[in-house]
This record gives C-alpha cells, structure tokens and sequence, in this order.
C-alpha cells in the first residue's frame, strides 16, 4: 500500500502527525488505516511544529516569470507597521492578522486588525478549543497556537476586527458568554482561503520550495512562518538566524511573517554558516527596537521552518451564511486505496432560510489539486449525495494545500427546509484527497520503558459535538458512497528506526466542505474600501438577479452591463437588482478619491524607533507631534508607503528605507506624498511641546469660525494693498492652510469645512 503522512496539528509542543488511508470500499466491511513516520526525527519535528510534508513532494507552483534575486515587500508599501506581543504568546495570532493586514493595506494604509481578539475565541469555550474551566485570563493568551487552530477559526469569519473594536491588551472588551453567530457577525472582513505551503529543507526538494514560497510573496502576499526560536543561533551584529545544530530544546516555535528574501545575504552572516547564500526577510512581532527595528534574516536552510501560509480576505457583504459540518476544519487527510488518484466527498445541508448559494470553500491535503465541485438538490436516495438534479458546478486548478473558496457556475435558489449536497471531487497526485476532522492520540513507548501521550487539541467530545449521520459522505468512484459517521475509530502500532513504539487512536469526523450564500437582491460593491484611486474597476453583482440597474451622483438609472470606473472625484452609486418580476430596494455606495498615504512612519532617534501618530486637518492634510530636538540631535525616518514621498522640496524617501532627514527652518519636516490615481498629501511632522497646528491662527487650541475669519480679513486687506502686521513669526505658517503660499479665502474656506467636519475641537 503506497502511504503518505499528514499533519494533524496540535497546539503548545502537543502536536500529532499521522497518515490515514482507506482500503477499497466495496461492502460494509471497510476498514481505515493508519499511516507511518520513516523515522523518528520526522515524528519529532512534527510533533514540535504541528505538520509534516511527504519527503520529496514538490510543493512549487509554476514560476511564471523570473524572480529577482532580491525582493522586499516593504519598498512596495505592502506592510503594517511593527507590532509588539509584549509578554504573551500570540505570536500566532500576531503572523496571522499581519497577513491579512496586508491583503488590506493597498485600500486603507492605516489598516490595524486585532490579535487580541482572536487569541481569546480561539480558545472559546462555546466554539473555540477551550481550556480547562477557570483557566486564568493571563493564562489564555499565553497558549500560543498554530495554522490548525487558527485556520478553521478565520474561515469560519471568527473575526477579523480592528483594533479599535478589540483593543490589544485590554480584558474589558471579552466575554466568554458570546455565541459563534454573535461573534461572526462582528467580522470586518471574511478570510476566504488559507493556504499552506511545504517547506523542510531536510525534504530534499527546498529549490522548489523556495521557488513557490518567493512565487507568493512577489505576488504581494505577506505570508506566516514559524521557526524554533533559541536565542543562541541569533546574530545581532547582522539580524540573522540560522539553527546549524537543528536544536529543538530550550527554546519555543514562534510565528513571524514572511515578506521579501535576498539570494546574495551571506552565509558567514550567521553565527555558523549554512550551506549557501539566501535568507528569508522576516518581519517579528517584539516591538520596533528589535533587531532591524523589528526584521531579521531567516536562512533558506533553517531546518526548522515550518507552516507557511497565507490568507485571503473577501468584502463581508459577499456572503451571508456559511453551512459548515467540520466547526473544527482540517486535522487529517485519506484516500481510498486503489483509487488515490481520484477521490469524492460530499456534504448534505438543509437550508435554514429562502436564499442562494453562491460559492463553496473545500480543504486540500495535497498542492497542484484538480477539483470538480456539483451542486444537487431533489436528492433521492439517503446516502447518495450526487443522486439528485444537479444545479450548478466549478472545476479548476489549486497549486498549494489548506481551505479555497469558489464561485460556482451560478447561483443555486434555496428554500427553507430544502436539502441540497455539495459534491467534490479532489484529482491529481496519488495521495490523500479526502480531507475530515479527527481527534488522534498517540502513545509512545520508548526502549527505556518510558511512556509519555500526545493528543490532538481538537478532542473527541469537541468533534462528536455536532457530528451525526447523514451529514459527510466519502466514495472511490463517485457512485459507491459511505457515510463518515458510520466509520468505526482506528487503531495502529509500529515501532520506529529508532525504537519508539507508538498506539495510535484515530477518530474521524465531518468532511471540510461548506457552502456559502447569499440573500437574492441585494447589489455587492466589488471594492471594499471607502476611496478608491481612480481608474479602479467597481463591478456590482446580486445573486439569483436577472438584471442589474444602477444611477451615478443621482443621474438617470441603465442597465449595468460592465464595471463601472472610479473618476477623479467623489462618487456615489446607486443600484438595484430585478429577479424576473420582482425589484429589489435601492443600495448605494459613495467612493471618495483616495488619497495618497504614508501606511506607517517609523522615526529613529537617539537609538530609538517609535511610530509618529499622524491626525489628518482635512484636505490631505496630516499632522504628528513629537518630542523636541536636543541640539546636535539627528533624526531618521523609515516610511511605509505604496506612493512617492519627497521630504522638503527635493529629498526623496524611499518606502521601507532609513533615510536621515532635516527638519525646516520652522523646525518641523514636511512630507509630500503622491501616488498614481490619487490626491497629493502632505505630512507635517512638528517638534516641540507646544505646537500649534495649521488652521488654529489665534492658538486658542480650536481650528474653527473665528481663524477662518482672521484668515479673511488678513487676505481683504492684502488685497486692498495694505501692510497687515501678523502677531508672530509662525502666523503664516498656520494661516496657509493649504500649503500654496498665499494667505487667502480659500485656506479660509478650507478651515471653516474642517471645523465643521469635526466639529471646532481642539488639536
């Protein structure tokens, strides 16, 4: 029987790996089987880290142009600023947020996601993988976690939110009494696909790898790793970590984010040189005054990296409903023997409102999958998901494992009570296609006697929770199917290369395949954010619609036959969707013209990074006070930006790079920011403990009526061609609202629209 290991995920060191395969399935007297570790360092590391990749499966999917040999995702202004976990163990969740930070950070630069919020419902204890009751509040964020846990969270739209919502650190804003619905329906966004890559240099196939990994990333993706941290193999003289003893005791697996590489960083960088040049730009989470205010260099051949993966976000407004078996996703893999080629499972829901389905999300075990997915209803066998009228399909290509979602070929009308299935078909590479929960325990017995037990964190009550018959369906051929719930738990033992015997208990529960809907007639805006540059494409949709009708700034309603494009001011769309004879209520979005932004402003001083905080006054511009300068004293800023940032008139800083600047001869530094399809911003940056900002002419602490007056009358009697004294030498600095040189009724007329969008508050 040719096998293959999978990964079952455990959390805090506790982690279980195992290989599941299923002999042919022609009666009722089929049986599963457990699979095999070659070695016992293979188990190790596995049990360490949480997953395991076949030896020699190439995970690479096809490079389609060439890479350079450097890459830097910060120069692209594709990532959030530097976090700090402080003393907890969120790691995880801080690699996690950061990759969907990233999916964002183009739409809304300032994007800031909450970890905090998905450290504690991951351990919830209506939903999540919960603690022992009475577990201290500290004790749960000190937990850690990993793809296995986090995946089945995200995607199930355990969040994202943003930190304003969930604040880090802050145990007024938890409650353990919430439901998972009441939780979902906080969700700023939906992560739709959670990909996993391989990656072991010990597998003999790292040029794939690295190829598919750098593939990833030069796409724009920031992606999540975890390695085994010891602070011994850490060289602070060049930030870089290479473990050339593969020492796995003493220290802990911690998760960073993964955002460029460079192939020429040398070996003798590191406290032992690896074999080659080429390491991992790496992005941590212990705060700015870090390492390279906050990144370090990973080596290619860090034998101890493991889960890489990436996520995926949608517009919450996409979809409504999920129908889900497996609460707790993907834990294991199988196939079915003499047919691992090419596997079907299925899954049958029953719908619990009138609606539309609209896309699936499905699990692979295996990279470079061929799916074929079928939608039926009118099923008219128990047990036979695909024996029904089939409604709707998608079919296609996924290069690396984890959770992706799908459109179908339309949308399948659901009413209330109605069964429908979801049929998936998984081609390709011989392996396990067939992708479940399970809980697994493991006891291992060494030479010396020694016993120890090592379970999964998905436990068997958790999984039995909502597991019934009737619900996952598994077939070799697509016509003889059987239902997971009727499959006895397995059993195996072997003994190691190295002597270790190990009892395996398997028990396996729903299939990962889910349907999501969507309620007919409402209009989906393609585009997430609020302001768009312009020139971006905005489709709408509906589903179940047989027509789209839309009206731009209240113009006459037309049919919407293609996107529409954003324009080089604010606009606003209104829409409708008809289903046959039925019109749907008007929805309406309004798209401002974005504006060109600095994501994030690291300023070094005196050895020390911290982040400015900017206010934006209005009419692009932004506004940051910081400490005054000590004579002599020199200041540096690192900026995060997707535009071009000029400093003063002619001093161009460049996104991701320490650049040393000057303040003026007002003492402050000026930042002009521009970018393709957006307005031009200015960024002031002021140095001092008073600072009166511009707009608030009289320093009263209030930008309002009144400045805009004196800003007024100043300009009526310049032009009249009278000598106008001012009462101090930064006047004209505050009066010039907008930054042309000319105090006149347009700085005025700007002051009076900030004041009454914010209403004359102070600075």
């Amino acid at each position: 029987m040719k096998q293959r290991n999978l990964s079952l995920g455990i959390l805090s060191g506790i982690c279980l790996l195992i290989g599941l395969q299923i002999p042919a399935v022609h009666g009722e007297n089929a049986e599963l089987h457990t699979g095999r570790f070659s070695s016992y360092a293979q188990y190790r590391n596995a049990s360490a880290a949480g997953r395991l990749i076949a030896a020699n499966e190439s995970q690479a999917a096809e490079v389609t142009e060439t890479l350079p040999a450097y890459f830097d995702l910060r120069s692209q202004g594709l990532v959030s600023s530097i976090k700090s976990q402080g003393s907890y163990g969120m790691c995880w969740s801080f690699s996690a947020i950061n990759s969907i930070e990233n999916q964002l950070i183009t739409r809304k630069p300032d994007i800031d996601l909450s970890e905090w919020h998905l450290a504690y419902y991951t351990y919830s204890q209506e939903f999540g993988f919960p603690l022992a009751l009475g577990t201290d509040m500290d004790d749960i964020f000190q937990q850690g976690g990993n793809y296995y846990m986090m995946a089945p969270m995200l995607t199930s739209w355990t969040g994202p939110v943003t930190e304003e919502f969930f604040p880090f650190g802050d145990e007024t804003v938890l409650n353990p009494e919430a439901t998972w619905e009441e939780i979902k329906a906080q969700a700023e966004y939906h992560v739709s696909d959670a990909e996993i890559f391989g990656y072991g240099s010990e597998e003999g196939n790292i040029d794939d790898q690295i190829a598919a990994v750098k593939q990833a990333v030069y796409q724009g993706n920031s992606l999540s790793i975890s390695y085994y941290q010891k602070s011994d193999y850490y060289q602070p003289e060049t930030y870089a970590y290479y473990d050339f003893q593969d020492d796995r005791t003493g220290g802990m697996y911690h998760a960073v984010s993964l955002v460029g590489w460079d192939d020429t960083f040398p070996a003798t960088a590191f406290k032992e040189a690896p074999e080659h040049d080429g390491a991992w730009l790496v992005k941590n989470s212990w705060g700015a005054n870090w390492g390279d205010h906050g990144y370090f260099w990973l080596s290619y051949e860090e034998p101890t990296l493991v889960e890489v993966y990436g996520l995926q976000v949608e517009p919450v407004e996409k979809h409504d409903k999920m129908y889900q078996h497996d609460d707790y996703g993907f834990w294991t893999a199988f196939s079915v023997e003499n047919a691992d080629e090419s596997d079907w499972t299925a899954n049958v829901f029953t719908a619990e409102e009138d609606t539309f389905l609209t896309s699936v999300m499905f699990c692979t075990a295996l990279p470079d999958e061929n799916y074929t997915i079928e939608v039926y209803k009118n099923l008219k066998w128990e047990g036979r998901p695909n024996f029904g009228t089939k409604y709707a399909f998608a079919e296609g290509k996924v290069s690396a494992a984890g959770y992706h979602t799908v459109d179908l070929s339309e949308a399948v009308p659901l009413q209330e009570g109605e069964t429908f299935s979801i049929v998936l078909e998984l081609s390709g590479k011989s392996g396990q296609h067939i992708v479940c929960e399970a809980y697994t325990k493991n006891t291992l017995t060494e030479e010396d006697g020694t016993v120890s037990i090592e379970e999964s964190m998905l436990k068997k009550d958790m999984l039995m929770k909502d597991f019934h018959s009737g619900e996952s369906f598994y077939s070799a051929d697509g016509q003889d199917w059987h239902d997971l719930y009727a499959e006895e738990a397995i059993s195996d033992s072997y003994v190691t290369d190295t002597g270790t015997r190990i009892d395996s208990y398997t028990f396996i529960g729903n299939a990962c395949i889910r349907g999501l809907t969507k309620a007919g007639g409402e209009v989906i805006f393609s585009e997430i954010g609020e302001a768009l540059p312009s020139g971006t494409e905005i489709s709408l949709s509906s589903a179940g619609s047989t027509a789209i009708y839309y009206s731009v700034n209240g113009g006459e309603y037309q049919l919407y036959t293609e996107p529409l494009i954003m324009p080089e001011e604010e606009i606003t769309i209104s829409a409708y969707a008809e289903m046959g004879e039925t019109v749907f209520p008007e929805y309406q979005k309004t798209y401002a013209l974005q504006e060109a932004q600095i994501s994030s402003l690291l300023m070094i001083r005196s050895g020390k990074a911290e982040y400015l905080h900017f206010d934006r006054m209005s009419n692009g511009k932004y506004i940051a006070l910081a400490k005054p300068l000590n004579e002599e004293e020199k200041i540096s800023f690192q900026p995060i930006s997707t535009g071009e940032i000029i400093a003063g008139e002619d001093e161009w800083l460049i996104s991701g790079k320490e650049m040393q600047v000057y303040p003026d001869e007002t003492g402050k530094v000026v930042l002009h920011v521009s970018d393709d399809g957006m307005k031009n911003t200015i960024y002031e940056v002021y140095f001092g403990e008073e600072v009166y900002f511009s707009g608030d002419v009289n320093c009263d602490g209030l930008v309002n009526a009144v400045d805009a007056a004196e800003v007024l009358t100043y300009a009526a009697q310049i032009g009249a061609g009278r000598t106008v004294e001012v009462s101090d030498a930064l006047w004209q600095d505050r009066a010039d609202y907008n930054m042309d040189g000319i105090v006149n009724a347009v700085d005025a007329s700007e002051i009076l629209a900030y004041a009454a969008e914010y209403g004359a508050t102070g600075n």
